[in-house]
């Protein structure tokens, strides 16, 4: 039989889990970010201050106001 206080620490240590895991999933998409995946399914993620990343996300932005 298992214990109340058991019961109740197991109940809550679900929804905080829970809670950890959509609180990181929310930074995740919160944050800009500029992704590359290649064909072969290799996906590399290049940091959102650098150049490269820049004139990216400039050439992205210019394909969806055009698209609008």
């Amino acid at each position: 039989m298992l214990k109340p206080h058991r019961v109740v620490a197991r109940k809550f240590s679900s929804y905080a889990e829970e809670a950890s895991a959509f609180m990181r999933r929310r930074r995740h998409h919160r944050r800009p970010y500029v992704r590359i995946q290649f064909r072969s399914g290799e996906a590399v993620e290049l940091p959102p201050d650098g150049d490269e990343a820049s004139q990216i996300m400039a050439a992205v932005t210019g394909l969806i106001e055009h698209s609008r």
